[in-house]
């Protein structure tokens, strides 16, 4: 599914002391966004509440960052009887870009790579970004007690799937170093970008 994105940006796992920047993240989407990430219109009290504990022991989370700045994020919770939860969230000006499709296939990957089987979304009815992502990784859309709900198969890990996880999170690892490297040098007094 990257062949699909068109955004330029860096894909990488969150690590659990960058509550701060998921945070922004979530307090950043537009109220339509909100909505849909959290069912319900709800307060920037309730999303920080929920962003300070949302990279906790039992998720996963990917980043979709510009710049140094989450602009995309997926959730995986982890779940008995080899569940996981999803969540997507992407800020307005990357949507329709393959951020969403990108970030859940990196997902989908970690879930298998974990011996997850099946990858569960709740959202509203009229949240219809998450339903067409669900149909694309070939969803079972149903509908129940006012939201619809998506099950996605995950396949069995591979020793190729174990790699191919290994080499993305270490290819982001370097982009992320060079992308900070080339920021600062931007930043550096004098530097006029002109050679």
């Amino acid at each position: 599914m990257l062949e699909d994105l068109t955004a330029s940006g860096v894909i990488r796992k969150l690590y659990a002391w960058e509550t701060a920047l998921l945070k922004a993240h979530f307090l950043r989407l537009d109220a339509d966004a909100r909505h849909g990430r959290f069912a319900a219109g709800v307060s920037d009290a309730t999303v920080s509440a929920y962003a300070d504990k949302a990279l906790g022991p039992d998720a996963i989370v990917h980043g979709f960052f510009v710049d140094g700045v989450l602009r995309g994020a997926a959730e995986l919770r982890l779940m008995p009887a080899h569940t996981g939860e999803v969540a997507v969230s992407v800020e307005e000006d990357w949507r329709l870009t393959g951020v969403g499709s990108a970030l859940f296939g990196r997902l989908l990957l970690t879930a298998r790579n974990r011996g997850l089987t099946d990858l569960v979304m709740t959202c509203l009815p009229s949240n219809r970004a998450m339903q067409r992502l669900a149909a694309r990784f070939e969803g079972r859309i149903t509908y129940a007690s006012g939201d619809s709900h998506a099950r996605v198969a995950a396949r069995p890990a591979t020793p190729l799937s174990l790699w191919r996880e290994l080499w993305r999170d270490s290819a982001a690892a370097a982009e992320t170093v060079v992308e900070r490297q080339i920021g600062l040098i931007r930043r550096a007094p004098g530097w006029s970008g002109a050679r």
